[in-house]
């Protein structure tokens, strides 16, 4: 799925991971895993909880990024 970066690009309007940097295995986990979709064209957003694990904060920091990019004419007209 991810041999052709131009098509997937199309197709796939929102490629999000997220994860806590508490979490250190599993922040290096998708650290690497954005970094392997970056070299390959693939576009993508990343974003990395300061300090928490998987947990109730980790969960409300990753919705607070997610959910403009999901809606973003909702959050453009704010």
């Amino acid at each position: 799925m991810f041999r052709d970066a131009e098509a997937f690009n199309r197709k796939v309007h929102l490629l999000w991971l997220g994860s806590g940097t508490a979490e250190e295995s599993h922040a290096k986990s998708t650290t690497a895993t954005a970094k392997a979709l970056e070299a390959a064209g693939i576009r993508h957003s990343v974003f990395l909880s300061q300090g928490t694990a998987h947990e109730w904060q980790t969960w409300r920091r990753d919705l607070h990024d997610f959910l403009p990019r999901l809606f973003p004419e909702k959050a453009a007209s704010k």
